[in-house]
């Protein structure tokens, strides 16, 4: 739970590996350049890689189920904005374009060039300020606009609105939004741990924060309804 940007990567052509290899190389440079905390160096993936699935939702009578596709080859770096921040993989991998399923040969959506899905959750930097906030979700923003600069196509949700409007008003709004709603959360399942000596205790982040109570309060309100159905999927 919390904000995060999600992305999309895609050459649709057929670019040599060592191409690829410098794209993913002056992202890195980049990465440095614009002050990120950690730039890790660039690595190459293929199918023995842990992680970097392409996941693909296939149909067969009626029942729906979720195949994980490792990469066949593929360039990635990854890169840390700075405290409270996750860390997020930028690159381009080849997949399977085809996956056999028992009766038929269903296409993965990958194509028949080169292609990442990531993800970075911003949220908790928010916990070291606005300022921080604001900077480590910009970051992550800039190598986007980095990416499309290099003629790469680039496919964004920015849970924050961010990307779409440049609005740091509107990013600001979110971000507290967001806020609350885990305060809320965070509140319920601590009160509900406290009631019960059988329940773990609950810790976050959040609880740390010296205006907790206000914003759990303003999440209370605005999510109330929603709190309702979170309290049922609480553990008994």
């Amino acid at each position: 739970m919390g904000l995060t940007i999600h992305y999309e990567l895609r050459v649709e052509k057929r670019l040599a590996r060592a191409v690829v290899h410098e794209l993913v190389q002056r992202t890195a440079l980049y990465a440095r350049k614009i002050g990120c905390a950690e730039t890790g160096e660039v690595r190459c993936v293929d199918a023995n890689t842990p992680g970097n699935f392409w996941y693909v939702t296939l149909e067969r009578q009626g029942e729906r189920y979720v195949r994980a596709l490792p990469p066949l080859r593929g360039w990635l770096v990854e890169i840390w904005p700075g405290e409270g921040c996750e860390s997020a993989a930028f690159g381009l991998c080849q997949y399977q374009q085809k996956t056999p399923c028992v009766t038929y040969d269903a296409w993965t959506g990958a194509g028949c060039g080169w292609v990442f899905r990531g993800h970075c959750k911003t949220q908790y930097a928010h916990e070291h300020g606005w300022e921080h906030f604001l900077r480590c979700h910009k970051t992550i923003i800039s190598i986007l606009d980095f990416w499309r600069r290099l003629g790469v196509k680039v496919e964004v949700s920015d849970e924050g609105g961010y990307w779409e409007t440049r609005s740091e008003q509107k990013l600001r709004g979110m971000v507290e939004r967001y806020d609350g709603l885990i305060a809320a959360v965070a509140g319920a399942f601590k009160d509900a741990a406290d009631e019960s000596a059988s329940r773990p205790a609950v810790e976050s982040p959040i609880f740390a924060r010296k205006d907790f109570e206000r914003l759990e309060a303003e999440g209370r309100r605005e999510f109330g309804k929603d709190m309702n159905a979170i309290r049922g999927l609480m553990p008994g």
